[in-house]
Order: C-alpha cells, then structure tokens, then sequence
C-alpha cells in the first residue's frame, strides 16, 4: 500500500496541506516579529496575533493591511521597512492557499476519495 496513492484527490490533499503549512509558517514569524521588534507598528496594523488571523477570513484585515500598503502611514520607519520586506510573502501566500484550497476541493468533489481508503 502506497502512503500515497497516486490519486487526484491524495496529491490535491498533501498539496494542500503543504502550502498551508508553508505559508502559515511565512505568517507567523510575520506576526511574532512584528509585535516583538515593531511594537509601534504592529498596533498601527490592529494588533494580530495568530490566533486572531487563523482563517482566511479573520486574517483578511492583516493581508488588506500589507497588500493596500496601510503600513506606510504609520510614520515608523523600521516598521515601514519590516512590513514592506514581508509584503510580497504573506499577500502571495495568503492568495496562493485560498487558490490551492479552492482547487483541492474542486479535485475531491471531481474525482472523490482514492479507492484504498474506502
């Protein structure tokens, strides 16, 4: 028995899963240093924590706050620069899970469960 199959729905899965980690990950060091080494600006942006900004849509006013550049009116210099630096990382890879996400549910619904775990 294959620990994965190879099957659409296993590949759509570990995919997923895979890129959801990884960019979790990408956020979460955002976050903690963000509030550790920019306090200033980590309440300019509301204050997220990894436990407020653990769905796609309670993390939405962080990713707004990156993606629309809200940052640069804090008047932090160090922060401006931290935020811009994680920019690209933390929008790409929130709108890269939702797509994956999207696409992995698409996969299981067209092609169902592998016949090995049924």
């Amino acid at each position: 028995m294959d620990v994965i199959p190879n099957h659409p729905t296993a590949w759509a899965i570990v995919i997923v899963i895979a890129t959801m980690l990884i960019t979790s990950l990408i956020q979460w060091v955002f976050l903690i240093e963000l509030k550790s080494n920019h306090h200033s600006q980590w309440i300019h942006a509301g204050s997220p924590t990894i436990w407020t900004d653990q769905s796609f849509i309670s993390a939405w006013p962080t990713v707004k706050y990156l993606q629309s550049k809200g940052y640069q009116s804090s008047g932090d210099p160090h922060g401006i620069h931290f935020c811009s630096t994680f920019r690209s990382s933390v929008v790409i890879g929130y709108w890269l899970t939702i797509f994956v996400f999207t696409i992995g549910v698409t996969t299981c619904l067209l092609y169902g469960w592998p016949p090995s775990w049924k």
